[in-house]
This record gives structure tokens, C-alpha cells and sequence, in this order.
């Protein structure tokens, strides 16, 4: 699973309407019977989310397949990782390199530490699953040289030192869903593969793959924290973005293992954000 056409249709809204001041949230839109204003538009775009959400996981829990614990795990994870997209709305390059203050990092630090955090995670985990599915004679813990190939082609180093947040969120973007890609099909008995992180014991592959989401969320706070030092407090039309995003991550979860099960649905919806989003600006632009 990728970024699908029902992303980019929920990231095109929300490149519209994140600047959408109080004002602009007041005029005039209407669907059916509510007369409501803009504001209403995204309620109709998280209600739409939340019903085809609701349909595809009692769809799939009805006819297969069966979503596993990992495929959970990750559609935890999926909800964490555009809950950030959304708090990250409307941020610049500039911002990211702003100092903050009272010894807290820039947005860029805490957001270069989030990935390749994550980048770690991936390769213990990995190594992990293959060691354990291939039955070799590799160690248990990673070698130094085992670590150096894992990063030697990798683009990340040449990223952290752009300190641009564009080029940073595209490289964290395809790791994220190589991540996806890579662990949806971890079977509930590979959970318990040991795995050696700097903690000095094996953990098992479950509570890695849990960690995914949990230092997401941690650092996520930590960003919320350092806007506020920074005077960047999500405006209205942020903060239901915010849940349109976590209804968008709540329908790509259905999909984590089963990248074809409720494809018509979702592009059907895409088609029908794109076209409220034209609404939308119209009315903002009267």
C-alpha cells in the first residue's frame, strides 16, 4: 500500500483549506438540508472517511481476509504517522529551523530524530524476521558491518544535512510506507522473535513493531509543544483537519495486508472530496 488517490484527495482539501480563517469557515455551503458554511464541508469529509472506515473493517472482519495483529499494530501506527501530517499543516522550512527556546529543539531536530529513530526500528526489526524465517547463522544482535550495509546506500545522512523539511518529509514518507510494506505480512508467531536494540536484552518483534507508534506519539507532543513556544497554535480549520486525518489513517488501516480490499470504495470517495474541494474554494473565493 501506497500513497493512494483517497490521500491525495484528503491532502489536496487540506492544502486549501488549512488557511481557511474563522471568517471563511462561515460562508456560505450547504449539503442537502444543512445550511451550515464551509465549516460543515469538513465535517462531510470526516463523516464520509469514518462511514467507509466503519464499512471496510466490518466488511473485511465478515469475508476476509483476516486482519492479524501485526496488520493492527501498523494501523496504529498509520493513524500516529498522519496525525504528525496534520500538526505539521501549513509549517515551512523556516519554522523548522526556528530556535524555539527554554533548550528545546527545532521542529527539524525533533523531526530528524523521529526518523531515523524509525529507520533504526525497521532495520532490527528486519533483520529480526529474516534471521528467524531464513534459520542461518547469523548472531542474534546486528554486526557493526551487518549495520554499516544496512545505511550505506542510504540518502538519510545527505537529508539531515540539507536540514530542508521538505526533502525530510519525503525520505520519512517512503520509509513509512516501506515500513508497511514490509512488516504487514508478520505472522502472530514471529511476534516473539527476539530482536536486540540498546537496551543490552532481546525484546520481542511485537513490542518493536509497538514502538513504532508510541515514539511517534511521543515526539508528536513534543512538536505540538515546541509550535506552541513558536506562537504557531493550529487554527480552527487546523484542528478538523486533524480529525480528518485521523479518520483518513482509520480507512488505510483497513487496507494494511490487503492492499486491494475496498479499492472502489476509496477511489469512489476520493473523486467526491475532490469535487467538495473545488465547492469549498469556490465559496471561500466567492
Amino acid at each position: 500500500m501506497t500513497n493512494s488517490s483517497l490521500a491525495h484527495a484528503v491532502e489536496k482539501f487540506s492544502a486549501i483549506a488549512h488557511t481557511f480563517s474563522d471568517l471563511d469557515l462561515e460562508r456560505d455551503w450547504a449539503w442537502g438540508a444543512y445550511d451550515e458554511g464551509v465549516r460543515f464541508a469538513f465535517f462531510r469529509v470526516y463523516e464520509d472517511l469514518r462511514e467507509l472506515a466503519a464499512r471496510l473493517a466490518a466488511g473485511r472482519s465478515a469475508n476476509g481476509p483476516a486482519t492479524t495483529t501485526a496488520q493492527y499494530i501498523l494501523a496504529q501506527h498509520q493513524t500516529a504517522f498522519r496525525d504528525l501530517q496534520a500538526v505539521l499543516l501549513g509549517i515551512t522550512g523556516e519554522d523548522a529551523l526556528r530556535e524555539p527556546g527554554d533548550e528545546e529543539w527545532p521542529l527539524i531536530t525533533t523531526l530528524l530524530h523521529i526518523v531515523q529513530a524509525e529507520k533504526t526500528f525497521h532495520a532490527i526489526n528486519h533483520y529480526a524476521i529474516e534471521r528467524a524465517r531464513v534459520k542461518d547463522q547469523r548472531p542474534l544482535e546486528m554486526t557493526q558491518e551487518t549495520w554499516q550495509d544496512y545505511w550505506s546506500s542510504d540518502a538519510f545522512e545527505e537529508v539531515k544535512e540539507s536540514q530542508s523539511l521538505g526533502r525530510l518529509m519525503v525520505y520519512y514518507g517512503e520509509l513509512h510506507w516501506r515500513v508497511v510494506h514490509d512488516f504487514s505480512g508478520v505472522q502472530g508467531d514471529e511476534l516473539s522473535t527476539p530482536a536486540v536494540f540498546w537496551e543490552g536484552e532481546p525484546m520481542p518483534v511485537e513490542f518493536r513493531l509497538h514502538r513504532f507508534d508510541s515514539h511517534l506519539r511521543q515526539h508528536t507532543v513534543q512538536v505540538e509543544k515546541t509550535l506552541d513556544l513558536l506562537e504557531l497554535q493550529p487554527n480552527e480549520a487546523k484542528r478538523l483537519l486533524r480529525l480528518i486525518y485521523t479518520a483518513l489513517a482509520e480507512v488505510e488501516g483497513t487496507a494494511i495486508g490487503a492492499v486491494e480490499f475496498g479499492l472502489e470504495q476509496r477511489t469512489a470517495l476520493a473523486e467526491r472530496i475532490t469535487n467538495r474541494t473545488d465547492e469549498v474554494e469556490a465559496a471561500v473565493k466567492g
